[in-house]
Parts: C-alpha cells; sequence; structure tokens
C-alpha cells in the first residue's frame, strides 16, 4: 500500500518522550516543554530526529510534515534516512529584525527540492497566541514572494479560542484570514474547535485540516468532528503530533483511534477507507504533492510500504480495507520503499544505526536535563 504521510509533527522533540504527562497543552508548554527546550543543541536535534525518522520508517511513514527549529540538523538526518518530508522553521513572535523568518528563507533557498526532490520547505507560524498581526502579515508576504506553503496550528484548544476572542475579536481563522495567510497553500494542524464561519473560511481557501487524535486526547485539548469537516469539503488529513504529546509516532495508532472515537456518535462516521485515506492521500494532497505520491498509481513515486498480513490479527481475511485500519500492528510492517529505494528490509533498517541513534538519543537527553 502506499506509505503513510505524517501531516502534522515536530520530529525534533523525541527526547521529551514521556518526560511531561497528564496535563493539559498550556501547562505542559509553559512549565514543561519551552523551558527544556530553550536548552537544547544543534546536537540534541540532530539525535531527536534520527530517532523520529527511524521510528517512522519502521511503522511504515514515508513522508512527514515538520514545524521546529534547528532544521538544518533534521534535514542532515534526512539524509541518512531517506525520508519524504515538508520541513518549516516554527517561527514565534520573539523574533528581532524577523531572523527566524531570515533562517526560514535560509532553509528554502538551501534545501528546497534537495535530496533528489525528497525535501521541501514551508513557513511555520507556530499559532495565534504566539504571533501578533504584523508578523503574520509578514510571513504571507514572505509566502507569496517565494511561493513557500504555511504550516500553522490552530485552535488546538477551547482556551486558544476564547484568547484570541479576548485579544482580536475574532477567532484564530479569522485572524489568520485577515492577516492573509491562507492566500498561500496552508496546513492547519487540529482544528479541534472551529465554529461553522471558521469551517466556511478553511474551505474557501482550500486549506487542508490535521487530524491529531492521540495528542488532543492525551492533552485533553478535545476531539475533532472528522465527519463535520468533511461534510465541509475540506481536505482532511492525519498527523501524530510530535512523541512528546503522543507519546509515539505511529500512523497506525492514529488511524485506530481516529476511527474509533469517531464512532462514538455514529457507526457510519469515519468509515476505514475515508480514515486510510486521510493517512494517505489526503496527507499528500495537504503538502501538495499528491500528484507524486499519497496512492499507488502508474507514473507516481515508489513510496510503498508492505504489510505482512500472515498472522493472527489478520485472520480470517474477510475485509482487506478494515484489516488495514483496525487489525494491523505497527510490527507487521515488514518492508519500505521510498523514492524506489528500500529503507527497511523485512523489519531490518538498511541506512541507519538503530544501536547508534538510541544512545546517542538518551545521552543527548541526559546532558540535555543537566544543562543550565
Amino acid at each position: 500500500m502506499p506509505g503513510f504521510i505524517n501531516a502534522h509533527t515536530h520530529v525534533g522533540m523525541s527526547l521529551f518522550r514521556n518526560y511531561s504527562d497528564d496535563v493539559e497543552l498550556m501547562d505542559w508548554l509553559n512549565n514543561k516543554i519551552w523551558p527544556l527546550e530553550d536548552k537544547l543543541t544543534e546536537k540534541d536535534v540532530y539525535w531527536a530526529s534520527l530517532l523520529s525518522q527511524s521510528e517512522m520508517i519502521m511503522t511504515g511513514t514515508t513522508t512527514f510534515a515538520d514545524m521546529y527549529y534547528y532544521e538544518d540538523q533534521t534535514i542532515k538526518a534526512l539524509e541518512k534516512s531517506k525520508m519524504r518530508a515538508q520541513i518549516s522553521r516554527g517561527l514565534t513572535l520573539e523574533d528581532e529584525n524577523y531572523l527566524k523568518i531570515k533562517e526560514n528563507i535560509d532553509l528554502y533557498q538551501k534545501y528546497e527540492n534537495s535530496q533528489d526532490g525528497r525535501i521541501n520547505i514551508a513557513l511555520g507560524p507556530h499559532a495565534v497566541y504566539t504571533t501578533d498581526k504584523n508578523y503574520l502579515k509578514e510571513i504571507s508576504k514572505v509566502s507569496k514572494k517565494y511561493n513557500m506553503p504555511i504550516h500553522i496550528h490552530l485552535s488546538e484548544t477551547k482556551i486558544e479560542n476564547d484568547d484570541c476572542i479576548k485579544r482580536f475579536g475574532q477567532s484564530p481563522t479569522e485572524v489568520f484570514e485577515e492577516c492573509g495567510i491562507f492566500e498561500n497553500k496552508t496546513i492547519a494542524a487540529h482544528g479541534v474547535h472551529l465554529s461553522d464561519r471558521d469551517l466556511e473560511i478553511l474551505s474557501k481557501y482550500d486549506v487542508s485540516v490535521v487530524h491529531n487524535p492521540s495528542s488532543n486526547l492525551k492533552l485533553s485539548s478535545g476531539f475533532l468532528d472528522c465527519t463535520r469537516v468533511i461534510n465541509k469539503g475540506i481536505n482532511l488529513a492525519m498527523g501524530t503530533d510530535s512523541s512528546a504529546s503522543n507519546n509515539n509516532l505511529s500512523m497506525l495508532k492514529e488511524i485506530s483511534i481516529a476511527s474509533l472515537v469517531s464512532k462514538y456518535k455514529d457507526p457510519k462516521n469515519l468509515r476505514a477507507y475515508d480514515v486510510l485515506k486521510m493517512a494517505t492521500i489526503n496527507g499528500a494532497k495537504a503538502l501538495g504533492i499528491d500528484k507524486e505520491t499519497g496512492s499507488l498509481e502508474e507514473g507516481k513515486l515508489a513510496d510503498i510500504i508492505l504489510i505482512d498480513l500472515n498472522n493472527p490479527n489478520h485472520t480470517p481475511q474477510n475485509n482487506l480495507i478494515s484489516s488495514l485500519s483496525y487489525s494491523t500492528f505497527d510490527t507487521d510492517v515488514s518492508y519500505v520503499i521510498i523514492n524506489g529505494e528500500l529503507v527497511y528490509d523485512n523489519k531490518k533498517f538498511v541506512n541507519l544505526d538503530i544501536e547508534e541513534i538510541m544512545k546517542n538519543s538518551k545521552l543527548a537527553f541526559d546532558n540535555l536535563r543537566k544543562r543550565k
């Protein structure tokens, strides 16, 4: 089948796996994640990126959309893993002389279509609560100038929405629309708390929404009503978010949770075929690469995974689509091919030394915690 496309993640955050659990989003960010992130080095992000990319490969992901910083290190890791990726530098308001935006432009000029065309660069305005209107308008101008897509967080929590309305008298979606963000190709992660008006705006501009079920549930942010989004004609893709808030990068787990929780109200919500599309071709559409990948068709790039069905959990094979969505374990992924190159061969990495990656990732986190 086509490889999974993880349309929203932060691969440099894998060092924070299981570091902070059982709290809501803003507590998690302000009191745990952001203070430790301030101490990260380029080397930390390199090993964290390799750790994440190895986990994604072994669970069947061939492409991902990333937002973080020290992204040149993530791109360096991609030279080894051979994955396909859209990379964006996280952009927040603490940005004297727009240095972060300049970093993002520099990434574009250095790496766009690099590594045999596997790398694309996007702009990463983090969220409405970490930016302001002038900053967002500047990002929109840059996006238009370089024809760079945009990757944002949108209406992840009710608090985010309420604070935005107090601050601007508008929803986050309305703020982004006013600032011209949606005039550029945009991925909007989460979208848990979208009004009917918000959905109309997203549909009008052909914005792709990315569902992150595990992260939203774990941080008690809520759960996206997928059917409501799909019925508005909006492209709905799938993501894991980071392994700090998930706490893994398995798209198979997201497929299962998304479909099962959606059926809480109606058994017809998010059927097996619909959720598989979210994790493959819809992700490709979100990244603007659906003409090249996301489905198995003649003339498309060979981004392919092979899943072993010869096991108890797939027996009997009454319905293959249902079996893939509801019965597949991560360990059933046996082969992964990216861009025609075998990168995971009978459950063994071809290009990656997984023992070295795990050893250096553990060491990086130990050193990070000691750093002042």
